[in-house]
């Protein structure tokens, strides 16, 4: 794989939304299962400082709920959790994303922020590859600041040389 060709390639797009695009080698139908089906996210979506992908639940439907947690090797967790707001396989997935920082306080029961973020990624086929258009908008410029410069597309980098790895397994 060229590594160098499936760089995370960020464009800000107004003060609240940012657009990563990165191109995998493999088919879209792949790549989309890769990032809606729990046992493949587990093998390649990985958190902050070596936490790894706790619990990965979804309803894969609009309307539908998910939670993913991470737990680091000292059992702290920390995640997301939101709603799909789009579903059309293998080409478009949206959703909100709301973070959980404090487990202590996480009640999955309660409503979703108004100010979550939303996301949205598109999945194109280009010859023998895909690329993936993954939109964020943030509830705010301070938000989508903070996320920026908090290393967010360097994260996501990370994530996706381990699905470039899990792409080449299972091709």
């Amino acid at each position: 794989m060229n590594t160098d060709k499936n760089e995370v390639k960020m464009e800000h797009r107004g003060e609240t939304e940012v657009v990563f695009t990165r191109y995998f080698d493999a088919p879209r139908e792949l790549v989309f299962d890769c990032h809606t089906k729990p046992d493949l996210m587990r093998r390649w979506l990985i958190g902050p400082e070596g936490m790894v992908l706790e619990t990965c639940e979804q309803d894969l439907k609009v309307g539908g709920k998910y939670l993913y947690l991470y737990m680091d090797a000292k059992g702290n967790k920390s995640g997301v959790y939101g709603s799909f707001r789009e579903v059309i396989v293998p080409e478009r997935l949206a959703n909100t994303e709301n973070y959980i920082m404090d487990m202590s306080t996480f009640d999955p029961s309660a409503p979703e922020n108004p100010n979550a973020t939303f996301e949205s990624r598109t999945f194109t086929t280009e010859g023998n590859r895909t690329l993936m258009t993954h939109l964020c908008r943030y509830a705010s410029a301070e938000v989508c600041k903070m996320m920026v410069e908090s290393g967010a597309a360097d994260g996501m980098a990370e994530c996706y040389l381990e699905l470039d790895k899990l792409l080449v397994e299972i091709v």
